[in-house]
């Protein structure tokens, strides 16, 4: 072969091993499926002017289409995290998305049986509420109000803005059933007399909230005829948070670009070798 050619291909076999690495490292980089944003929370009202020893209530709704067209929703995890030294989620009362989502499609499932539990753990400032299809074959899409959410101002709390945040909140939908799916999530601001120097105050996040879940404090499971049974967290096979899943789903997709590259790279090589 004549060198000018040689080189042509050695030239070109690098410009193709690089495209396949930048390729590799955009699908690394992007989110695990579009299903990170199909679906959004909500919550009225936003922000409360407050005092120490004051009790509120808000709304959490939630509008979800799922992932897919042949997609919905057949689990829900509402997690409300929250500073205790200021806050404490004395109270999670369900307000049936799964049977008021629905508006006059395929997926209605206004008698639908559904499995709940709410767990509160006020030493790491977390408190939730798990529902799930007791038949979760066919989900459910649409829009209504998730839960009533009743908090209380610490009586020796002091002036600052106070978070109660939901950003661990997820779904489970029936196309990835072993992913739950993260939503958009707001905050609620709580101006404790006046907010202080109006430094926000966070919630921690603790990832070991709930790890002693069966202490007395899960609420009972209830299904759709109004009795009451145990039930067990669906996504129970660890603690893990929505970001986490997200995490793991696209480590679980990452060999097939990465492999790609790889070939790419060695074929760039063997040709420049036989120069």
């Amino acid at each position: 072969m004549r060198p000018g050619r040689r080189g042509g291909l050695a030239a070109l076999a690098v410009i193709v091993g690089v495209a396949l690495l930048v390729g590799a490292a955009g699908a690394l980089a992007a989110p695990a499926s579009a299903g990170d944003t199909a679906g959004a929370l909500s919550v009225s009202p936003e922000s409360f002017d407050v005092e120490p020893g004051d009790t509120v209530t808000f709304e959490v709704a939630m509008v979800n289409d799922g992932e897919r067209d042949d997609d919905g929703v057949y689990g829900l995890t509402l997690r409300l995290d929250y500073p205790s030294e200021y806050l404490t989620v004395t109270k999670i009362e369900s307000a049936g998305w799964f049977r008021e989502a629905p508006s006059g499609d395929d997926r209605s499932q206004s008698d639908a049986e559904v499995s709940e539990s709410v767990e509160y753990d006020d030493e790491r400032g977390a408190a939730r509420l798990v529902q799930s299809l007791d038949d979760p074959t066919t989900g459910v899409t649409g829009e209504a109000a998730v839960a009533t959410v009743t908090v209380r101002v610490e009586p020796d709390a002091e002036p600052a803005v106070a978070e109660v945040g939901t950003r661990e909140t997820s779904t489970d939908l029936t196309s990835r059933r072993d992913y739950p799916q993260p939503l958009s999530t707001p905050s609620v601001t709580f101006n404790v007399s006046g907010g202080g120097d109006g430094g926000v105050v966070t919630p921690a996040y603790d990832d070991a909230a709930f790890s002693d879940a069966g202490d007395g404090k899960t609420g009972d499971g209830k299904t759709g005829d109004g009795n009451t049974s145990d039930t067990a967290d669906p996504n129970e096979s660890g603690e893990t948070n929505a970001s986490d899943e997200v995490e793991g789903s696209t480590g679980d997709e990452a060999p097939t670009p990465v492999g790609a590259a790889v070939l790419g790279v060695l074929a760039a090589a063997l040709l420049l070798g036989r120069r």
